[in-house]
């Protein structure tokens, strides 16, 4: 038989955690994303190389930010897995009377 045991501000806590780490990463790579725009139309111009890298950045960052989304997928699985132990934990009580 299998223990169970949930720590619900653990999770919570773990939840909270990782949507702010989403919210953090996304707006760092808008930082990142400006300085690079600007840098290949004022200081690294070349007829190919220049353009190249931004796109290849752009690249980089359109994955990276599909990879990051997973965060918010994460985050929400816990949420939802308290809210179903904390609905499991009252409907038990209430069906022992408590």
């Amino acid at each position: 038989m299998a223990n169970i045991h949930v720590d619900y501000e653990a999770i919570r806590g773990t939840a909270t955690a990782l949507s702010r780490a989403q919210t953090d990463m996304e707006n760092q790579l808008t930082t990142l994303k400006t300085m690079i725009d600007q840098l290949v139309t004022s200081g690294f111009i070349t007829d190919q190389a220049s353009g190249r890298f931004q796109t290849a950045y752009t690249n980089w960052d359109t994955g990276t930010r599909q990879a990051i989304t997973g965060l918010d997928g994460m985050s929400k699985f816990l949420t939802e897995a308290v809210t179903q132990h904390e609905s499991l934990d009252t409907s038990l009580s209430s069906a022992a009377g408590g």
